[in-house]
């Protein structure tokens, strides 16, 4: 049995802005841009019709219809600000999250089949789609850029979802993708931000840097000042290295002045040959070119805001404390606030190490009912107004109420500031004794105190927010000791499993639920609440890896077989399981909901999401097709 995602009614329905059906059905149905209408009458570029696949993808626009011609205006922070050019003009995978993050659609591939086994995804692709050069895009292209990627030779590090992955072109528009083990979320792998990695060496341009196309690859890689053939076909052709504006490219611009650190203005122009058109059959993109300025600090590009000269962003500046500023300042810089919906599910998660070396902590660390006592100890409204100018709601370590797999009893059970029914917890569980200072004394009459982690350098709220969680305990007679420190100290102590008590965001609250559920159950690295349980699933073989309870043991059973199957039905039964076992345990205490967050856009910039999630793994705002972005009169 496979199981096949198509442009389909069932697709339409859960993104809204993909079309399904392509009407123009011959060369005078399609429109393209003046300046290439030009050049196409000087016989320079071929017709808009043959320069389309045979069948271009549809992208229905969010508002209307757009206009041809004008520039987007954004910024880069510094010189290595590589993943906002990902985000904007970077996204077009072979399947792409859905506007709301509900689903994964075809893009570039049109279509795509899975075994019933998650090991095999056949993607095929659309006849007659071109690279930027002119030069067709087949699933020979896909294959040269999988065996370099999975080779011994590659120059850097690939995403995990690449790894062991063999390529196979069936023939010039059918690619089948072989996996080592089932990986039922292999396609959205596929579609999140590093997506894009299969996707830029085109076999015909990069190959004169490999070593099996080009005996020479070697020599001059090495006259050029590099290692050898695979860093020069690594920087000419990699997804990141934009310094390269002769690399041919399937993205709706393609680079001109590269992102070197030494050019003040990035730019990139029209792609001619892009693969998408509107539902009046005009060839994408409506803009002309990007130019994203590059800039040292964040205050730069708040000026930028402030003055009209940023067009569409939200990157770096779209801060609670910068908020107030943009607001004021609307009418004067001639733009509006739009909103996003942040995937983080959490301001703050709390992470009592459950397996811990200390025995004392340990054994009240693992007690149920101390972890939800310190959790009635935490006045979150008050935590929501003094930090958070009164935004949010109190929340635990649970999806977001607009993600698909929302869990209200995991959200919201033990909210409620309530110091005597902590009290009478903690009382309950043998924690009577107290010492001269009011604080309790664990069983071998030592004081209860550990330590609260805190990373200066994430988020600036967060000492603060350390600082009043640690006297809520106090009043419930737990000493805490909070310790800030840079990031590199703090994880130093972590993968060593020294730490008592680590402080961190939320992540995972939208589709990222099911992608990283490192709060819902021990699975991960970031899993600091029960590091050694987690070793025990993504790294068995490890010394120190432990055996978890049974009821984490059940939850890695269940998220194995999520991961090996490749029906989503499947997949949201057993993730719906997984959460009524972190619901029914409690090992993550958590604050309060983020607030939603928002952008800068040009009060002129037309076919703006007015909510769009804001996540790196759904690269905002890519999904929502920036192609369609236009310029109003």
């Amino acid at each position: 049995m496979t199981h096949r995602l198509r442009l389909t009614a069932v697709t339409a329905a859960a993104l809204g802005a993909l079309a399904l059906g392509v009407t123009a059905t011959s060369a005078a149905d399609f429109n393209e841009a003046p300046a290439l209408a030009a050049l196409t009458a000087d016989g320079k570029l071929p017709p808009v019709a043959e320069r389309l696949p045979a069948s271009p993808l549809v992208l229905e626009p969010i508002d209307e219809i757009g206009k041809y011609g004008g520039t987007w205006r954004s910024a880069l922070k510094g010189a290595g600000d590589v993943g906002w050019i990902r985000r904007t003009a970077a996204y077009d995978p072979l399947v792409a999250f859905s506007l709301e993050w509900n689903d994964v659609v075809p893009n570039v591939a049109e279509a795509v089949e899975a075994n019933a086994e998650g090991t095999e995804f056949t993607f095929t692709l659309r006849e007659g789609h071109k690279w930027s050069d002119g030069t067709p895009f087949t699933a020979h292209d896909i294959v040269f850029a999988y065996d370099y990627m999975t080779s011994e030779d590659y120059f850097e590090n690939v995403p995990a979802h690449i790894r062991n992955v063999s390529a196979e072109a069936l023939d010039d528009l059918t690619v089948k993708l072989t996996l080592p083990e089932p990986n039922g979320l292999f396609l959205q792998r596929m579609a999140s931000v590093d997506g894009m990695f299969p996707l830029v060496y085109q076999r015909e341009y990069c190959s004169q840097f490999h070593i099996d196309f080009n005996p020479d690859a070697d020599d001059k890689a090495k006259e050029a000042g590099l290692t050898g053939w695979s860093e020069a076909l690594y920087e000419a052709c990699d997804l990141d290295n934009w310094h390269n504006a002769d690399r041919p490219t399937l993205l709706a611009w393609q680079a001109t002045a590269p992102y070197d650190g030494l050019s003040p203005q990035v730019t990139f122009e029209r792609n001619p040959y892009y693969f998408k058109v509107d539902t009046e059959g005009n060839q994408l993109p409506y803009l002309d070119g990007l130019s994203m300025t590059q800039t040292a600090s964040t205050e730069d590009i708040v000026l930028k805001v402030l003055n009209g000269e940023i067009d569409f962003m939200n990157r770096h500046i779209a801060s609670l404390a910068n908020k107030p500023l943009f607001f004021d300042g609307q009418e004067d810089g001639g733009y509006y606030l739009y909103e996003t919906v942040e995937s983080l599910m959490n301001t703050g998660t709390i992470q009592l190490n459950q397996t811990t070396e200390d025995p004392v902590l340990n054994e009240l660390f693992n007690q149920k009912d101390f972890r939800i006592a310190l959790s009635h100890a935490i006045n979150r409204q008050e935590i929501i107004d003094v930090l958070f100018v009164g935004q949010g709601e109190p929340w635990q370590a649970g999806p977001r109420p607009e993600s698909r797999w929302f869990h209200e009893r995991l959200a919201k059970q033990h909210t409620e500031y309530d110091v005597a029914k902590a009290n009478e917890l903690l009382d309950g569980i043998g924690l009577t004794e107290r010492d001269g200072d009011g604080f309790r004394l664990a069983k071998d009459g030592s004081r209860i105190a550990f330590r609260l982690d805190v990373i200066t350098d994430l988020k600036p709220y967060f000492p603060d927010l350390a600082e009043l969680i640690a006297g809520y305990w106090s009043e419930v007679g737990i000493d805490v000791d909070v310790r800030t420190n840079e990031r590199t100290f703090v994880y130093e102590t972590i993968q060593a499993n020294k730490h008592d008590v680590h402080l961190w965001v939320g992540d995972g609250g939208l589709g990222d639920a099911i992608l990283d559920p490192r709060y819902y159950l021990p699975m991960n690295i970031e899993s600091l609440y029960a590091l050694l349980w987690a070793k025990s699933f993504y790294d068995p073989s490890s010394a120190d890896a432990q055996e978890p309870p049974a009821g984490v043991k059940r939850q890695h059973e269940l998220y194995a077989e999520l991961q090996s199957s490749a029906d989503p039905d499947n997949q949201d039964a057993l993730m719906k399981e997984i959460l009524d076992i972190a619901a029914d345990e409690f090992r993550v205490i958590g604050i309060s909901l983020p607030p939603n967050g928002y952008g800068i856009a040009r009060n002129n910039i037309g076919n703006v999401p007015n909510l769009q999630p804001q996540a790196w793994v759904y690269p905002t705002p890519g999904p929502m097709g920036t192609a369609q972005l236009y310029i109003k009169d």
